[in-house]
């Protein structure tokens, strides 16, 4: 990666570490992922949804079979022209816009939104979060509801380990982690070696939210009636959470 640029903006960390993040069974999981979403913020069929930070599409891709009028965004070209070759041969098409999340240009276009698999927290400055949820917030038509899933703070703390290693699909990856900054952010150190024997790796941090820490920004952003759950099946925030759902209502 080049040092001159921010992690989270580069194309060559999001390419080369995309078998990472977007393996096999995250993306098989995308319509139960989906499914969850439904039951918890209960849209209307056929109402307008954002997602923000789309990647690969993944999560539009199933909005749209389902009969949502979907909009992606995100910074990737390299994700959007993916998302875009698979959304070939639906009936219903998602609109893939390449935009930053602090300055969404969309006013009141959607009926919800959904944010996953941690889309915050990137930047070194902590008031591009309260952007971000701005955006969105105003992205939403009154009433309108906004799905954020992350990494919880204290889920993080419960089963924190500060190495592993595993194989998949050949490859050899090892994950480091540690914190920084008394709990604001974690940082992580991956690399993976792929079939060629060539090493991957790189080094990058982003904020870490507790329930009322998020809570608190939602609310600072202007949404109302924060609702939390300790995974995408809605159970309870607890020791027993496997990450942080956030659901919001714009007023």
């Amino acid at each position: 990666m080049d040092d001159k640029d921010p992690w989270w903006t580069s194309g060559e960390f999001w390419r080369e570490f995309a078998p990472l993040m977007f393996d096999a069974d995250r993306r098989d999981r995308a319509r139960q992922d989906i499914e969850q979403v439904l039951a918890l913020s209960s849209p209307s069929p056929g109402d307008r949804i954002l997602d923000a930070g789309c990647g690969p599409g993944r999560h539009s891709l199933e909005l749209a079979r389902l009969g949502f009028e979907v909009t992606g965004i995100d910074l990737q070209q390299v994700y959007l022209d993916e998302a875009v070759a698979s959304s070939e041969g639906l009936e219903i098409r998602p609109d893939f816009r390449k935009e930053d999340l602090r300055t969404l240009t969309a006013k009141k276009e959607f009926d919800g939104a959904i944010s996953m698999y941690q889309s915050i927290g990137y930047t070194d400055n902590p008031d591009d979060d309260l952007a971000i949820c701005r955006s969105i917030l105003n992205a939403l038509a009154p009433g309108g509801w906004f799905l954020m899933e992350s990494d919880g703070k204290e889920v993080i703390a419960s089963g924190f380990e500060e190495r592993t290693w595993f194989e998949r699909d050949g490859k050899t990856i090892l994950l480091e982690y540690s914190i920084e900054a008394a709990w604001s952010m974690l940082r992580n150190h991956w690399r993976f070696r792929d079939e060629n024997g060539r090493w991957h790796e790189c080094d990058f941090s982003y904020r870490l939210y507790s329930a009322m820490e998020l809570g608190m920004l939602l609310e600072k952003a202007g949404f109302a009636s924060v609702e939390f759950f300790g995974g995408l099946d809605g159970r309870p925030y607890d020791h027993q959470a496997i990450n942080l759902v956030a659901l919001a209502r714009r007023p």
